[in-house]
C-alpha cells in the first residue's frame, strides 16, 4: 500500500517527461485573465494511456488532478499537481498496481477548510479502496470505514471539517468526520441510480445545504443539513433533460452550481450548464463545445485574475477521432466565479 509521494525519482522524471503541457495560459508565474466563454487549454495528456477524472484548487492556485494511469495490464491511480507557472508532477500515489477494468480508478477531490485534500478511490483492492486524506506534504490515510462503500465517487466538505462522498452505486452519501468513522448518511430513491450511476457530483452551498447531481435522473438534489447534522429530507432543486449526464457539481461565490454533462457531444446539449438551485432554472454555457470531450469534474479558480474561470477535466476518451479535445484540463472563463 503507497500512503505517501511516489518514492522513486526515477519514475517521477520518466512521468513527468511523458506528460504533454500547455504553459501559455500559465507563464511568469501568475494566470490571466479570460473572458465569458472563452475556452484554453491547461493541461494535455495522452489519450487512452491518462483517465483524469476530479479536480481541486488549494489556496495557491495550484491544480490537483486525479489521473489512472493504463501501464501494460495494470492501472496506477495518482493525483497530479499543477503549478501556477505551468509545472506538473506526480504529487501522490494511492494504489500503484489495479487490476484494469471498468470502474477502476481514482475519482474526485475536494479540499478542507485546514488545507487537507481529499480523494476517492474505487480500486476494489480491500487494502485501499475508499477514501483518502492527504495532507500538503503529501503522507495519506484512508478514513475509517471507508473501505465499504460500494463506488466512492465524488467529494465535498463543510467549514467544520466534515467531508461528504457520493456513491453512485448505492444511491447513498457518505459522511465522514474530522475524527472518528465514517458512515452511510443518506440513501434515498432521488440519489438512487435508474441504470448504472446514482448520486454523483456533490457541493456545499452555506450555511446548510448539500446538492447532489443524479446522472442517470437527470437532477439535482438538495439536502438540507439539520442542527443535530442530520440529514433533511432531499428534494429536487433542478431538473431537465440538459441535465441529462450530469456529473461534476460546484458552486460559485452566490450560491450558483456549475455543472459538466459527461454525454453532452452523443446528446447534443451543452458540456457546462449554469444553475441556480433557488428557481431550478439552467442556462447553457456559450464556451465552445468542440474543447469538451466527456468532461467529468470541475473547480472554480482562486485569487483576483482567477476568480471568473473555472477549470474542467475532460476525460477525452473520443481524442482519437476528436483530436481537438484531448483529455486534460480546460480552463472556461464564466461571468461569476470563486473567491479571490
Amino acid at each position: 500500500m503507497r500512503t505517501n509521494p511516489i518514492a522513486s525519482a526515477a519514475l517521477a522524471v520518466s512521468l513527468v517527461a511523458s506528460l504533454v503541457t500547455c504553459a501559455g495560459d500559465a507563464t511568469a508565474g501568475e494566470r490571466h485573465s479570460v473572458a465569458p466563454g472563452q475556452v484554453r487549454q491547461v493541461l494535455s495528456l495522452r489519450p487512452l494511456i491518462d483517465l483524469a477524472e476530479g479536480i481541486a484548487i488549494d489556496r495557491r492556485g495550484h491544480i490537483f488532478i486525479s489521473n489512472t494511469r493504463l501501464e501494460s495490464d495494470r492501472r496506477v491511480c495518482e493525483i497530479l499537481e499543477l503549478t501556477r507557472d505551468g509545472t506538473v508532477s506526480s504529487f501522490v500515489t494511492l494504489d500503484p498496481a489495479v487490476e484494469d477494468s471498468f470502474g477502476v480508478g481514482v475519482g474526485g477531490l475536494a479540499f478542507d477548510s485546514r488545507g487537507d485534500l481529499y480523494a476517492a478511490l474505487s480500486s476494489f483492492n480491500p487494502a485501499t479502496h475508499g477514501v483518502w486524506r492527504i495532507r500538503s506534504n503529501g503522507a495519506a490515510e484512508r478514513l475509517s470505514g471507508s473501505k465499504h462503500m460500494l463506488f466512492a465517487n465524488a467529494v465535498a466538505s463543510d467549514p467544520e471539517g466534515n467531508v461528504y462522498v457520493t456513491d453512485s452505486i448505492d444511491g447513498a452519501v457518505w459522511k465522514f468526520p474530522r475524527e472518528g468513522r465514517g458512515q452511510r448518511w443518506i440513501r434515498h430513491p432521488l440519489l438512487a441510480p435508474e441504470g448504472l450511476i446514482g448520486a454523483n457530483g456533490i457541493a456545499f452551498v452555506p450555511p446548510n445545504n448539500l446538492y447532489v447531481a443524479n446522472t442517470d435522473r437527470a437532477l439535482i438534489a438538495r439536502i438540507r443539513i439539520r442542527p443535530d447534522g442530520e440529514p433533511g429530507e432531499p428534494e429536487i432543486a433542478a431538473a431537465g433533460f440538459e441535465l441529462l449526464g450530469i456529473d461534476g457539481l460546484a458552486a460559485d461565490a452566490r450560491g450558483i452550481l456549475h455543472a459538466v454533462i459527461v454525454v453532452s457531444v452523443a446528446l447534443g446539449t451543452s458540456p457546462l450548464v449554469k444553475v441556480d438551485p433557488r428557481t431550478g432554472s439552467i442556462t447553457a454555457s456559450d464556451a465552445e463545445a468542440s474543447a469538451f470531450d466527456l468532461p467529468t469534474s470541475l473547480a472554480l479558480g482562486r485569487g483576483p485574475l482567477d476568480h471568473k474561470s473555472v477549470y474542467v477535466v475532460n476525460s477525452g476518451l473520443f481524442a482519437d477521432v476528436r483530436p481537438e479535445a484531448a483529455p486534460g484540463v480546460i480552463r472556461v472563463g464564466v461571468k461569476v466565479g470563486g473567491p479571490r
